[in-house]
């Protein structure tokens, strides 16, 4: 009895049976590489005609917001401010010129504004210009009223406490305004422009200025 050991016929075929499949396995790592390679030079000429720069999303997003707007609205100076019968004001003369506070103080008493004290400027200063309104916090818009009354004037915060204001006449007054021009000037309207868009830029009416006797004069003047 003889035993048959497989031929060289069977091994043929168990190798032609596997040889299908290692051919499938290379052929797809060869298009995944293909395919990789591919991509890779994709990316590569797309840097390219950009010129390499690539922001990140968030930076831009950042760099492109838009700041706060600047908003004008329309505004009656007057609005806000208090009448002149509530509003209490000293009269000082910083000119040599004699009898200035008095009759200034006569004028304004008969637009209203109540009269504090009559005399020469307690300071001794020499105010070149029209006039200066001091006040304190308080008596803010009170020295502003003052201004529609006395233009060209100018605005001096010298720290007091209390609502009220120094009308201190300097050498270039001439008179208090007709009331037709005081009541036209607080009933016109103008533009006032607020946002944090806005450049800040000061007004004449706005200003302000620290008081100093630096440039005082001990020359007596005339009330």
């Amino acid at each position: 009895m003889s035993s048959s050991a497989p031929g060289p016929r069977s091994s043929r075929r168990q190798s032609t049976r596997r040889t299908p499949w290692l051919g499938v396995v290379l052929i797809g790592l060869a298009l995944v590489l293909l395919f990789g390679a591919g991509f890779g030079l994709s990316r590569l000429i797309r840097n390219a005609s950009n010129g390499g720069d690539a922001s990140p999303t968030t930076g831009s997003s950042q760099s492109t917001s838009n700041p706060e707007p600047c908003i004008t609205t329309t505004v009656i100076p007057g609005a806000d401010l208090p009448k002149p019968d509530t509003v209490t004001t000293n009269v000082y003369n910083a000119t040599d010129r004699a009898g200035l506070a008095a009759a200034t103080a006569d004028e304004l008493k008969s637009r209203g504004f109540l009269i504090g004290t009559v005399a020469n400027d307690p300071k001794a200063k020499t105010v070149t210009g029209v006039a200066e309104i001091r006040y304190g916090t308080k008596g803010e818009l009170a020295a502003k009223l003052m201004t529609f009354y006395i233009p060209g004037a100018t605005l001096v915060n010298d720290g007091r406490g209390d609502t009220s204001i120094d009308t201190v006449l300097g050498a270039a007054f001439v008179s208090v305004a007709a009331q037709s021009e005081v009541d036209k000037a607080l009933a016109e309207p103008s533009p006032s422009a607020s946002g944090a868009g806005c450049s800040s830029s000061a007004t004449p009416m706005d200003s302000t200025e620290p008081a100093t006797d630096s440039g005082s004069s001990t020359t007596p003047n005339a009330s």
